[in-house]
């Protein structure tokens, strides 16, 4: 994949949660390196935004992102469906499609397709639900050669750390809290348990293994339902929680009409994040992908972060190492093709 000039642009779109919208975002500033073109981050969506405010801003400081850009307006769109539609949401143009069979089928029918690199118009829309860092590897030369080998995690770490920069408001915040509430060695603690609910007794089981060993650590819990923080101050006297606005319990808290702040509901799921990034030791299921988020973001040795979702590492670990060693090798398209028509292997072993 050569660089382009620069009048060539990608535009990416948020939805979902922040976990989502971030691999999203990550996949598309890799693509943004690699193809030279000029990037745009369009999160004016209703789930972190109130009155179609781009909220990436308010959240985020990147150094492929001009605040003051504006994506150009033009006929050479790709895919064809948002010609005329630059400025609406995705769930804006999932109504206009209708017949959505599924994730899949949205992303393929609204995204530019980040395994392709050659894409002649001026303007691409992109957008997924979950990082494909993978799709990139056989692109992954020159300069960034060296990180063709490296791990769909590593490469999405160091994507972060030098692409996604906490403002510095928010970043003020975090540091507060912890100054003023971690007082010894801090366990995060992250349980989603509203629309998505987690592996919560495994997730328990792993804080009194870890307690058992250190049982001076605090607790530092992230979730978004009330009645699991009531229920953990209750059985732990060392819990500690950020302050922030809770959905009624089972509902989403995604573009939730009782939330009279979405912007500010964002801000305090991101202090939340940082936190958990903070502490010494790190439990989550990382079905959720906030909490996987938070793995990447966070600065403890593997041996100290406990994911209680090992069927699915596993599989992903299968599926990069055989990206990597094709890659390697020479035989990128060969490797994809055995992760895509050979997924049934994995099943089997129960990999």
């Amino acid at each position: 994949m050569s660089n382009r000039s620069k009048d060539k642009y990608l535009l990416v779109k948020g939805k979902a949660g922040f976990g989502n919208r971030i691999e999203s975002l990550l996949t598309s500033i890799l693509y943004a390196k690699l193809s030279g073109r000029r990037l745009y981050v369009d999160w004016s969506d209703p789930t972190y935004s109130d009155g179609g405010v781009n909220s990436f801003h308010t959240f985020f400081e990147c150094p492929l992102v001009d605040p003051n850009d504006q994506f150009p307006e033009t006929d050479s769109v790709k895919p064809e469906i948002w010609k005329g539609h630059l400025h609406k949401s995705i769930k804006d143009m999932q109504r206009i499609l209708g017949n959505i069979t599924g994730p899949d089928d949205s992303r393929l029918r609204l995204s530019a397709d980040p395994s392709k690199p050659d894409y002649s118009e001026d303007l691409l829309i992109m957008w997924m639900h979950l990082e494909r860092v993978d799709d990139l590897r056989g692109h992954l030369k020159g300069q960034y050669k060296q990180i063709a080998y490296s791990s769909t995690e590593d490469i999405l770490k160091g994507l972060l750390k030098e692409n996604l920069i906490l403002r510095s408001e928010i970043r003020e915040r975090v540091d507060h809290f912890r100054r003023e509430r971690f007082n010894s060695e801090m366990i995060g603690l992250h349980i989603r348990y509203t629309d998505m609910k987690i592996d919560l007794p495994n997730i328990l089981q792993k804080l009194e293994a870890v307690l058992k060993h250190r049982p001076a650590c605090q607790i530092f819990l992230a979730t978004d339902n009330e009645e699991i923080k009531e229920q953990l101050e209750k059985s732990h006297p060392n819990v500690v929680t950020a302050p922030h606005w809770y959905a009624v319990p089972g509902s989403h808290i995604h573009q939730n009409s009782d939330c009279a702040d979405r912007m500010e509901n964002g801000i305090e799921a991101l202090v939340d994040l940082y936190l958990l990034a903070e502490c010494d030791y790190l439990i989550i299921d990382s079905r959720s992908r906030f909490a996987y988020l938070a793995k990447l973001l966070s600065k403890s040795p593997s041996s100290r972060i406990f994911d209680v979702n090992v069927t699915k590492k596993r599989r992903l670990q299968m599926r990069s190492l055989i990206l990597r060693l094709s890659a390697k090798l020479g035989w990128y398209s060969l490797g994809l093709r055995v992760i895509n028509t050979g997924g049934w292997i994995l099943n089997r072993l129960h990999l």
